[in-house]
């Protein structure tokens, strides 16, 4: 049995069940079905009133926005609302006065009439024109949709529909035209425009500014009603964050009016809050006293009566208007014409959607007003002060170097899926949903790895794998495939590095691209003063997937990677100036360099006495006339990859004590080869690797560690009960022991830190973050 009409008739099956039952959502359901198996853009089903108007049954989820459940809607040209039609008759008439959706695309409406005696009015677009021919496709769809209706109670779900969902719905159609304004008065504004024409349309501009603010606090009142807003919180500096308000309100005070800040000394500065939302409820709440102060001070004071607590105290002295009721506060506009309140841009909704986000951020806000000593205003929202490494930390300059990788995905929802992933991962994807394209873009584009599905509809894909490793330019470019189809052993003899069933397991993908990218951010050193040959190696360096630093002057090298991370460096011996002996050295005697791998490549004579005088400085030594380039390259891959292999535990075992020792506990593959390069990478050169928590224990009785990093998820025994265990040895009681977690949830930090661990990182691992924890918890400069 093919299980494709299986499952449509699974669908079916369920639809009838649904109508029987009169379900919630079921006609929206229903259109969905409808949209997806007969290849339609939009699908929208309205109940024939004896007015011969249309009342709205439900849509399909890409239908227009502005359809709203049981409201009317009319057609003045409609053919089939007038006179008598057939049963199932359908129409294409262009004068609609109904679009369905958007986008100017075919539609198409007809009449459904079930055997209940109720009418119904179906609308349909696509992207093709309809023809004469869909003319018995529509019967047949009208008598599908008749048998579905007849089973369902007509019934409209009068709980379906809110004022908050009226708002949600209605707030895309008022952006559009509002967006528009604010675009075209932008171009406007930059014509040649008498001094009246350029205030009119400053005004204009302004106003749609007004209102675009204003339709954004109507969608947020309506999510805080239905108790969806969500809070992000971020890490912030709070000087300078309070310094940009600042900045901006007193820019644009007159002069009889002025704004200061206070932050008390206990105050941390580095705060996780959701800041958006902060910003906007201090926006508001000076707006009011910039409304209710004519002259004299506004006074801000900020402190902190706890770790996860700030404290907001504002007030106001001089010349100002007296808040009569404090409990009129909320149901008064402070942004009439008359005010100065365009320089903070607040809104008519701006104190009570304040005060809903102050509730939100597990706060409270208080009004206490006199008519001698003004307005207090005080408030508290929740926010984090980081401890003192996380500060440190957050002062780091971060990376912001993104990688492409090219998704090559037919299925639209996994590669919307795959996308969002990668976006949130920092990377840039590029998604294709053919074969051929594919490869015409790898002819031309580099990226940093390809994410493909085998099942293509235009190529087999592991043709397409093939081809790629046939390319020069992608033959050592990494390929993930992710399928439905269990093809692995084929797809890795094609060359995949890593095959995923579908689903995906996320939390495994983006290691493997962590890993690879890592290696990618790998940086060369090659030296020779002939130009031909310095090239041939650079390319030989680039064909395996890493950067070259390529310098044909010897003098100039240690200028130029004296602010750069080596990871290899090639060097000539027979060069001016300065020769490879004398340049291997310089390189060396730089701290940061003296575990450096070196490679000599030479075409010297008679050096073997010079080399006497570098014993023990170099790794490897190349002769340019035995060793062809692809020999060259393949011992850069084999040098760069020796940053991956970790120690075994009997030599780490026979090390001396002054030899700083990690034990990392990790079941993944790519997981022990990102965190184990980074550590070598960074001067840990004794890591010990283990795939579960039972292992790591008895690893952990047979020789003392410096630091544990400990993976969450394993097999066998996890990573809070292998840290619970650990912690009850003598010799580990006070160990650090850094807990590693994927797809980190809320309340995983506290859970890790109940188990024994001393700290906390989130995959995928920050480099920067995890080797600035690493050294402090080993105490160690490297």
């Amino acid at each position: 049995m093919q299980t494709t009409h299986l499952k449509l008739f699974s669908q079916v099956n369920s639809l009838i069940n649904s109508a029987r039952r009169s379900e919630a959502g079921f006609i929206d359901s229903f259109c969905d079905f409808l949209v997806d198996e007969f290849q339609f853009q939009s699908a929208i089903l309205f109940r024939i009133t004896e007015e011969s108007k249309l009342q709205l049954l439900g849509k399909s989820s890409g239908a227009k926005k502005s359809y709203l459940p049981t409201m009317l809607y009319d057609c003045g040209a409609c053919k089939l609302l007038r006179g008598e039609v057939e049963n199932y008759e359908f129409s294409t008439d262009p004068n609609c006065q109904l679009q369905s959706i958007d986008h100017i695309l075919y539609e198409a409406c007809q009449v459904i009439k079930s055997t209940k005696g109720s009418n119904y009015f179906l609308k349909v677009s696509q992207k093709s024109q309809f023809t004469n021919a869909d003319k018995e496709h529509f019967r047949i769809l009208g008598e599908f949709i008749s048998v579905v209706l007849s089973a369902w109670s007509g019934k409209i779900e009068s709980d379906e529909f809110s004022l908050g969902k009226l708002i949600a719905e209605l707030a895309s159609e008022f952006r559009t035209p509002s967006n528009s304004i604010l675009g075209f008065t932008s171009l406007l504004s930059e014509q040649r425009l008498t001094p009246g024409q350029t205030e009119y349309v400053a005004t204009l501009k302004d106003n749609a500014q007004k209102l675009t603010s204003l339709i954004n606090d109507l969608v947020d009142i309506a999510k805080c009603d239905s108790q969806s807003v969500v809070i992000n919180t971020n890490l912030i500096k709070l000087d300078e964050f309070i310094n940009e308000i600042k900045t901006t309100v007193n820019e644009k005070l007159d002069s009889k009016v002025s704004f200061d800040v206070v932050v008390e000394k206990n105050v941390s500065n580095n705060v996780k809050v959701d800041n958006v939302k902060l910003k906007y409820i201090l926006n508001n709440i000076i707006a009011y006293y910039v409304y209710s102060t004519s002259a004299g001070k506004i006074s801000l004071t900020i402190s902190s009566s706890s770790k996860e607590k700030l404290n907001f105290k504002f007030s106001n002295s001089g010349s100002f208007k007296p808040l009569v009721n404090p409990k009129n506060f909320f149901s008064q506009p402070y942004t009439g014409e008359d005010t100065k309140n365009k320089i903070i841009n607040a809104s008519i909704l701006g104190v009570s959607l304040s005060r809903n986000y102050i509730e939100l951020m597990d706060g409270r806000l208080e009004v206490n007003a006199s008519s001698t000593r003004g307005t207090v205003i005080q408030f508290y929202v929740k926010a984090e002060s980081l401890n003192p490494i996380e500060a440190t930390i957050t002062s780091l300059p971060k990376s912001d170097t993104r990688s492409k990788v090219l998704v090559i995905e037919d299925d639209y929802a996994t590669s919307k899926l795959l996308s969002n992933y990668l976006n949130k991962w920092g990377y840039e994807p590029a998604i294709i949903n053919s074969g051929e394209k594919a490869l015409q873009i790898l002819k031309k584009e580099k990226y940093l790895a390809v994410i493909m599905d085998i099942v293509l509809p235009d190529v087999n894909g592991l043709e397409l794998l093939k081809k790629i490793r046939e390319l020069d330019r992608t033959k050592n470019m990494p390929v993930i495939v992710c399928s439905v189809e269990a093809e692995q052993q084929k797809a890795f003899m094609m060359g995949a590095v890593e095959y995923f069933v579908k689903p995906i397991k996320y939390k495994d993908l983006v290691e493997v691209l962590t890993s690879y990218k890592l290696k990618k951010d790998s940086n060369v050193l090659c030296v020779d003063d002939d130009i031909p040959t310095l090239n041939l190696v650079k390319s030989a360096i680039e064909s395996v997937g890493y950067n070259a630093i390529a310098e044909s002057v010897s003098v100039k090298v240690m200028d130029l990677i004296k602010d750069m991370q080596l990871d290899l460096a090639i060097v000539d011996l027979d060069m001016p100036e300065v020769n490879g002996f004398e340049l291997i050295k310089l390189i060396k005697s730089v701290k940061k360099f003296s575990n450096l791998p070196i490679i000599i490549y030479t075409g010297k004579e008679d050096y073997a006495e010079d080399l006497k005088k570098i014993d023990g400085l170099f790794t490897d030594l190349l002769d340019k006339r035995s060793t062809k380039i692809e020999d060259l390259a393949d011992t850069i891959s084999a040098m760069i990859n020796r940053y991956e292999e970790p120690t075994p535990p009997e030599i780490a075992a026979k090390q001396e004590g002054g030899e700083l020792k990690i034990l990392l506990v990790e079941d993944y593959k790519h997981s022990q080869i990102i965190v184990t390069r980074l550590l070598k990478k960074n001067g840990f050169n004794s890591v010990v690797v283990v795939e579960n928590g039972a292992e790591a224990l008895e690893r952990a009785k047979e020789q003392k560690f410096d630091l544990v990093l400990m993976d969450m998820q394993m097999p066998v025994m996890n990573g809070f009960e292998a840290t619970e265990r650990m912690r009850q040895l003598p010799e580990y009681k006070d160990t650090p022991i850094i807990a590693l977690t994927a797809f980190a949830m809320k309340g995983d930090r506290e859970k890790c830190i109940e188990a024994g661990a001393t700290d906390y990182i989130p995959k995928p691992i920050d480099s920067v973050e995890f080797i600035d924890k690493v050294r402090y918890y080993t105490s160690v400069q490297v």
